[in-house]
């Protein structure tokens, strides 16, 4: 939604406002704001932004952002083709394998993976060595 504003936008919000102002002279106290008042707002916010054409016409900007998505036109076909699927392969997941042989010729392996690869080095002295 551009900010800037031509002579016929500035026409068109000065308009809306008009109509505005009409009706808040005219409406009962906890009366909700008119749809076709709303729809005159959105479109003008499409041309000079939400801030400031709520500002202008003495609306709630969140609400004004909000009534511009409900009445924005959804492409279904477009909706179809594209879905965005969260990303999880953000970091390879760290892996350590160690493996040890005794004199008499016993093995083990110890095969890890993610956060436990940190302490491998350590578990690796302490097996070996028996050394903490």
């Amino acid at each position: 939604m551009g900010t800037k504003a031509t002579s016929t936008g500035a026409g068109e919000l000065a308009e809306v406002k008009r109509g505005f102002d009409q009706w808040r002279r005219s409406r009962r106290r906890g009366r909700e704001i008119p749809e076709p008042l709303w729809r005159m707002a959105v479109k003008a916010a499409a041309s000079h932004g939400v801030w400031a054409t709520a500002r202008r016409l003495g609306l709630n900007a969140t609400r004004l952002k909000q009534w511009a998505q409900r009445l924005a036109p959804v492409d279904a076909e477009q909706d179809q083709r594209f879905v965005e699927l969260p990303w999880l392969g953000a970091a390879p997941i760290p892996e350590c394998v160690l493996e040890a042989e005794d004199q008499a010729g016993r093995k083990l392996r110890i095969h890890l993976k993610g956060p436990a690869t940190a302490q491998a080095a350590a578990l690796g002295r302490l097996l070996w060595t028996g050394e903490q």
